[in-house]
């Protein structure tokens, strides 16, 4: 009698790994939190510090290959500035987030560097179970914003220019800083091409050219007229293009998102720890992230979790350069949660539009922000 095969085992090498969290950093509490939640998450914990040759890290890690990166900021601290430069990559984690692991006054210079080597996030310390779980389940996909009225939903912008996204360096920054979803071509016919991909209708096609959209579109193909017909437009020029702030006002307009900008011209370089509260039913329930600009009317959150668009929240923003912190209602005007998205240049993490704010702690904000006040 013939036996039903059994399950074949897979040959040595071959069996997939689980996937893993790298934590730079020495062994302590902080870890031993990590350690646990990711494994009972069916992640597998790997801790390193980084040593004096930066050769070694990649001899010792080459395999690693994260999903998240986890860097304590005295690590940050003991290498300097760029001192972890290209730590995602030596460790085969160029698509994976990197999270700082910092308290409540850690120097200034330290979350500046933080900045320059591509953080995405921020854990507070103590590190609690709900902040590592929170984020493990982001990227698992287990986690995702509940819906958003049309007035916060995120929108997706389509930048067509003859040189790609370079032609795009200042509007395309700015609007990213709105919380803006882009996708970026060299050509008209590129353009149609990446919608075709996307999957999806832009909310918003924007070209650079001469000022006529009759003539862009005379030039572009059946097929192209095809996926781009019925998508708002806007053609700008170069000069335009140069004065991108000015862009704004009217970009807005189109997308139906007026004073979403949370004044973005008027955003400083300001490097502080964030923590955002929710009402929920035991209380406000604390998550944390990072900011690196700052403005009066308000800031950008980097966090691979932030709040449901159009919710409301309490900021608690920590000021390393005081030792104090400010806190301040306010609401969710946009987020953009982790998420693979191929193509798509967006920021990950939520601009919060300050509500309410004591004439005190707005005028001490504005002097920290270096800008003028609103009218």
């Amino acid at each position: 009698m013939r036996m039903a095969p059994g399950p074949v085992r897979p040959a040595a090498g071959e069996a997939l790994s689980a996937p893993r969290v790298l934590w730079v950093g020495v062994a302590g509490d902080a870890w031993l939190v990590v350690s646990r939640v990711a494994k009972s998450l069916g992640f597998e914990p790997v801790q390193a510090v980084v040593p004096g040759s930066v050769g070694s890290v990649g001899l010792e890690l080459s395999r690693a290959r994260p999903r998240l990166v986890l860097v304590h900021w005295r690590q940050v601290r003991e290498r300097g500035p760029g001192g972890l430069g290209g730590l995602k990559a030596r460790v085969g984690a160029a698509g994976a987030p990197m999270a700082l692991v910092a308290e409540p006054h850690t120097p200034a210079e330290v979350l500046e560097a933080a900045d320059a080597e591509g953080v995405e996030d921020c854990l507070m310390t103590p590190v609690s179970e709900a902040a590592v779980r929170s984020r493990l389940s982001a990227l698992m996909g287990a986690q995702s914003l509940l819906s958003a009225s049309e007035r916060y939903s995120p929108r997706v912008v389509l930048l067509a220019g003859a040189a790609g996204a370079r032609t795009w360096t200042g509007l395309g920054s700015l609007l990213e800083a709105c919380g803006h979803q882009l996708l970026y071509s060299a050509t008209v016919e590129g353009a149609a091409a990446r919608v075709e991909e996307h999957g999806a209708p832009p909310h918003l096609l924007i070209v650079a050219g001469d000022g006529s959209w009759g003539g862009v579109w005379a030039r572009a193909s059946t097929a192209a007229r095809s996926l781009l017909e019925g998508v708002p437009s806007l053609v700008v020029t170069a000069a335009e293009c140069a004065r991108a702030a000015t862009l704004l006002p009217r970009i807005h307009a189109l997308l139906g998102r007026e004073g979403t900008s949370l004044r973005v011209d008027e955003r400083v370089p300001f490097s502080c720890p964030v923590e955002f509260g929710e009402a929920g039913p035991r209380g406000l329930s604390w998550t944390s992230g990072v900011s690196f600009a700052l403005s009066p009317g308000g800031l950008f959150v980097r966090t691979l979790v932030p709040a449901r668009p159009g919710a409301a929240v309490t900021l608690r923003i920590h000021l390393p350069t005081t030792g104090e912190h400010l806190e301040s209602p306010g609401v969710v005007a946009w987020a953009n949660p982790w998420a693979s998205r191929e193509g798509l240049s967006c920021p990950v993490g939520m601009g919060v539009r300050f509500l309410g704010m004591g004439p005190p702690r707005l005028m001490h904000l504005r002097q920290l922000c270096h800008a003028p006040a609103a009218p």
